[in-house]
């Protein structure tokens, strides 16, 4: 016997004793969500508020579409922001950075203004720049 879920709500009988802003609709907050949704990066969330609202599994074209967008974009980023990354993961190089004493490290701004670091005892030189360190903390944040 299966009973519906018209027969557990309680609204009829609550909302007269309640502020109007504790009954307002839940479907309209989630649309609303989902406009505020549409204009940040958190697709994959707007998709969810989308999916259950409309009780169906399928998402809009248009959220589809901006999902690839934004997870194109957050690739490019995250391969712009690989040399800082790369790094900042190497342990010795943190501990050089660390320890040095104007021996063996050499900082240079150079005319391309990318921040080139260079260590004496790596023979690779590191360049980071305006657009590695922007794309570092947009994939971050």
């Amino acid at each position: 016997m299966t009973q519906s879920k018209e027969n557990y709500d309680l609204t009829p009988l609550v909302a007269p004793n309640l502020d109007r802003h504790l009954v307002f609709p839940m479907s309209r907050i989630l649309k609303f969500k989902i406009e505020l949704l549409n204009q940040t990066n958190m697709v994959d969330y707007a998709m969810d508020i989308h999916k259950s609202l409309y009780n169906t599994e399928d998402a809009p074209k248009d959220m589809v579409e901006r999902r690839l967008e934004v997870v194109a974009r957050l690739k490019s980023l995250e391969e712009a922001a690989a040399p800082l990354v790369s790094f900042l993961l190497n342990e010795n190089a943190v501990k050089e950075l660390r320890a040095d004493k104007k021996n063996n490290l050499h900082i240079c701004l150079k005319s391309d203004n990318n921040l080139h670091i260079c260590l004496k005892s790596d023979i690779r030189c590191i360049q980071i720049g305006p657009d590695q360190i922007e794309a570092f903390f947009v994939s971050v944040c």
